[in-house]
């Protein structure tokens, strides 16, 4: 039979290695609020406020614990709850935020920072060969929510709904024991509306929809 527990898991946790943008190894100083580079560009990098940066390689560990970015220009990521450090060779990444609902997990938003919500459609399914073991076939549905910060602009939760779709491209492949789980073709992945809403976030839902096949046990 189709185990959907364990579709929903490797949906997870491959969603859980998405990279949204990042510096590579650059030498970045940091100041108490901002990380900041002598030479390449924040914005071409492309990083936005309303993401949620994490750093790697800092020897004060508030720098490279996930932070909102408040602010980007070239030279500069202004970030709050950051410590004062001499220039070193690091990186700054955005990736999947430290925010996320999964199913059924209870998960308090904290207004200002980003954070993903995570549903599941198990969707309809069929034998679709004949016999006691024959194969079966269903389409789930795996629905991710991006919400961001209000009036950051658009480019923040636009980047995360287009690093998800790339993330999610047609025809990938999940590895689940006993399934063949592929993204769809037709519909091939896509992203919503952005809705505002009075909780101080905007939200835009992007839909995966999934073909998986198993053998019958029965």
């Amino acid at each position: 039979m189709i185990n959907h527990k364990a579709i929903v898991t490797a949906l997870g946790d491959h969603l859980l290695d998405l990279s949204v943008c990042t510096t590579g190894s650059i030498t970045v100083t940091v100041t108490s609020t901002a990380y900041t580079r002598a030479s390449g560009s924040f914005v071409t990098d492309g990083f936005e406020p309303g993401m949620e940066v994490a750093g790697t390689g800092f020897n004060e560990s508030e720098n490279n614990s996930a932070k909102t970015i408040l602010g980007v220009s070239a030279l500069s990521l202004t970030c709050s709850g950051l410590t004062a450090e001499g220039a070193g060779s690091r990186t700054l990444s955005v990736g999947l935020p430290a925010g996320q609902a999964w199913e059924n997990v209870h998960y308090e938003p904290t207004t200002g920072d980003p954070w993903i919500e995570e549903n599941y459609l198990p969707g309809p399914m069929e034998q679709i060969t004949l016999g006691s073991f024959g194969e079966l076939e269903v389409f789930p549905t795996y629905v991710i929510k991006v919400y961001t910060p209000i009036n950051v602009g658009m480019s923040a939760i636009r980047s995360y709904v287009d690093a998800i779709l790339s993330h999610f491209a047609p025809r990938t492949e999940l590895t689940v024991a006993n399934h063949a789980v592929m993204v769809r073709t037709q519909p091939a992945p896509y992203s919503g509306q952005i809705l505002r809403l009075d909780s101080g976030f905007v939200v835009c839902p992007v839909t995966v929809p999934l073909r998986v096949r198993t053998a019958n046990t029965i």
